[in-house]
C-alpha cells in the first residue's frame, strides 16, 4: 500500500512515494514560491504527485500525509497561517487533493510529524514518553505522553522554542524576548557572531566575512579549524540549548529528549558536550534521561508517519 507524501518547507517543497514500514521508493523537490497563493500551492503539489506516481511506476496510492511549516488544523485539515507562503491562511489543502487523487488526505505540522515519525520508525519505538526537538533555522518539537502526541488545549503544543531562555534578550519572532530560539536557533547563532565581530578581534575566519553570509553550519565549522570566537559561541549555544531541556527534563520527566534538524548534523560536535551540559544543569534533579539523535530523513519519514499514525488512533 503506497502512501504519498508531501513537506511544505520555506524554501523547498519536497514528496515522496513510500509504503507503511517507512521505505521511500522516490522522491521529488521543488523551491517555494512565495506567492503561490491557494491556487498556485494546490496546483504544484498535484502536478509533483501525479508526476510521483508515473515515475514510480505504481498503479495507485492508498492515501496521502502533508506536512506544514506553520500553525495547523490538522482535524480538519487546514492552514490556520502561513509564515512562507502568501495567501494560505485558513486554508483547507485537504480537501482538494481529496478531489483530485480520491484519497483520505492528512495534514500535520512539520515538527509534531517529526516527533510521529520517531514514534513510528525511529529511536522512539520501544518509548512512552518522549520529546522532540528539531534544531535549525528556528527550534520546534513535539511531545509524547503515555503513548499519545500531546496536543494541548488550542492544539498549539510543542512550541519548545518560545521558553525564555534569557530575559530582556533579542526580540524573537513571536514578540517576546529572550526565546530558546532567538538565542540557540540557526538565525539566533548567526545574529550572535554578527553582532558581535566587530567586538571580538580574535577571530581569524568571521573577520573578513559577508555577514549576510555566516550561518549556524559555517560557525560550527569555524569551531572546528580553532576559531576561538566559534568555539565561544558554539560553547553559549551549547549552554543555553542545556537549560532549555533541563527546564523540559524537570515539567514532563520524559524518558528520552531526541534532536533533530539541521543543525543536529553536527554530530559529536554537538550532542558530547551536550550531554554533558545537561547533565551538569539537572544539578540535585538528575535522573537517566537519554539525549538521542533523530532519524536522518525525519522529514520524508514524517509525511508517511502520519497518516499510519492518525488510523492507529482510529482504531
Amino acid at each position: 500500500m503506497y502512501i504519498l507524501g508531501y513537506d511544505v518547507g520555506g524554501t523547498k517543497i519536497s514528496a515522496v512515494i513510500g509504503d507503511e514500514k517507512g521505505k521511500i521508493l522516490k522522491k521529488v523537490y521543488r523551491r517555494t514560491t512565495k506567492e503561490y497563493g491557494k491556487s498556485g500551492i494546490t496546483s504544484e503539489l498535484i502536478e509533483m504527485g501525479e508526476e510521483l506516481i508515473k515515475t514510480s511506476g505504481i498503479k495507485e496510492i492508498y492515501k496521502i500525509g502533508i506536512i506544514f511549516a506553520g500553525p495547523v488544523d490538522a482535524e480538519n485539515g487546514i492552514i490556520i497561517s502561513s509564515p512562507n507562503i502568501i495567501g494560505l491562511k485558513n486554508y483547507n489543502i485537504t480537501k482538494e487533493l481529496e478531489n483530485h487523487f480520491n484519497v483520505k488526505v492528512y495534514l500535520q505540522n512539520d515538527a509534531s510529524a517529526s516527533t510521529i515519525a520517531e514514534k513510528l520508525y525511529g529511536s522512539a519505538k520501544n518509548l512512552s514518553n518522549f520529546v522532540y526537538i528539531t534544531l535549525s533555522t528556528g527550534i520546534g518539537g513535539g511531545i509524547f505522553i503515555n503513548n499519545k502526541l500531546y496536543k494541548g488545549a488550542h492544539g498549539m503544543a510543542g512550541e519548545l522554542g518560545h521558553m525564555v531562555i534569557m530575559p530582556n534578550g533579542p526580540v524573537c519572532g513571536c514578540g517576546r524576548r529572550g526565546c530558546l530560539e532567538a538565542i540557540a536557533g540557526g538565525r539566533g547563532i548567526a545574529r550572535r557572531v554578527i553582532e558581535n565581530i566587530s567586538a571580538v578581534k580574535n577571530s581569524t575566519i568571521f573577520s573578513d566575512m559577508n555577514p549576510a553570509d555566516i550561518d549556524a553550519k559555517k560557525i560550527f565549522a569555524a569551531k572546528k579549524a580553532g576559531d576561538m570566537f566559534a568555539q565561544l559561541i558554539v560553547e553559549e549555544t551549547i549552554y543555553y540549548l542545556a537549560v532549555g531541556i533541563v527546564n523540559i527534563i524537570n515539567i514532563l520527566d520524559p524518558e528520552a529528549i531526541i534532536i533533530g534538524g539541521g543543525i543536529s548534523m553536527e554530530g559529536d560536535d554537538l550532542f558530547r558536550p551536550l550531554k554533558l551540559a545537561v547533565q551538569e544543569e539537572m544539578k540535585s534533579m538528575k535522573r537517566p534521561v537519554k539525549i538521542l539523535k533523530a532519524l536522518k530523513n525525519g522529514a520524508d519519514l514524517a509525511c508517511i508517519a502520519i497518516t499510519e499514525y492518525k488510523e492507529q488512533m482510529l482504531q
